[in-house]
């Protein structure tokens, strides 16, 4: 069924369209492993419809995949909002949320929030900031560092959610598989892309941790892959998890960049690493590793290594 026959549909029923592109070497051929793909779809319609019963209970959604695109694997998802009370949604007391445009809003909201809240910065202070001109209530959003944020307070509210974040979660998880770099969200003028990195600080973000706290310890890692563009972040592994990490040692990078050091894949080093520790909702630690401080030794997979 084509868009068009669906936006003829009786005024009960109010559709907006998502494209959504996952990307990367794996799927040059335009196909997507069915293994991946499925959860991701499932994990879409579940925000959707967590989201929905938060705002608009009286109404269902429903999301339908209805073609694939030339190029990188691409699915359009229709929105149908559906209100099975008759009239409601021409009714004088509807807001603007009780629609698919708005309901996407909130989604598109709640992706950007959550790619600045996985790197665990927190909100100094939220205040009311009025409402949009469809009559959704908006809040200014500041950050430690002084950066502010305005966005729906529909989407803060919904990542107060620990069933939405795990939902957003299982959408991204495709980018943490090996050949997929990134998913690209559109809707009209809206355009978010979340990619692998932040998948994977995301897949570490809990809305219930509390007492935070940061060290710093001396590990021997492995990298993976590695980069050295503005805000890239290294994959490395301990040997048992593996993630992703920014680099702060000015001097080692400078050393690469000046031809001074050489690196490979896989290279084995000795660091000081910042890690981050929380307690979840069930009070079990949580440890994530968030940069390379220092690079004390570097050393080729095939060399000995001080461990110690």
């Amino acid at each position: 069924m084509k868009s068009t026959d669906l936006a003829q549909r009786k005024p009960d029923t109010a559709v907006d369209t998502l494209y959504v592109r996952y990307d990367g070497e794996a799927l040059r051929t335009h196909e997507m492993d069915v293994k991946q793909l499925a959860p991701a779809l499932l994990s879409l319609a579940k925000a959707f419809d967590i989201m929905q019963k938060g705002v608009a209970p009286e109404a269902r959604v429903r999301l339908n995949a209805q073609a694939t695109r030339e190029g990188s694997f691409t699915i359009d998802l229709l929105l149908h909002f559906v209100n099975e009370a008759e009239g409601l949604l021409t009714g004088d007391d509807v807001t603007a949320v009780l629609n698919a445009s708005g309901l996407m809003a909130i989604y598109f909201g709640a992706v950007r929030l959550i790619k600045r809240f996985a790197l665990h910065v927190k909100p100094a202070k939220t205040e009311d900031a009025g409402q949009d001109e469809n009559g959704l209530d908006l809040v200014d959003i500041t950050f430690p560092d002084g950066s502010r944020m305005r966005e729906l307070k529909a989407s803060v509210d919904a990542l107060r959610n620990p069933e939405l974040v795990k939902a957003v979660k299982g959408v991204f998880a495709p980018t943490l598989e090996d050949g997929i770099d990134l998913v690209q969200f559109q809707s009209g003028t809206r355009d978010e892309t979340v990619r692998t990195e932040e998948a994977d600080a995301i897949s570490h973000y809990d809305p219930a941790a509390r007492e935070s706290s940061e060290d710093t310890v001396e590990i021997v890692i492995q990298a993976l892959d590695v980069s050295f563009r503005e805000n890239g972040k290294w994959r490395i592994t301990d040997g048992i998890k593996t993630q992703f990490v920014t680099i702060e040692d000015e001097q080692f990078k400078k050393r690469v960049l000046d031809g001074d050091e050489a690196m490979r894949a896989n290279d084995i080093y000795r660091v000081d690493m910042r890690v981050e520790k929380s307690l979840d909702e069930n009070n079990r630690l949580m440890t994530r590793y968030v940069s390379i401080v220092r690079v004390h030794e570097h050393r080729s997979i095939g060399e000995q290594l001080t461990l110690f």
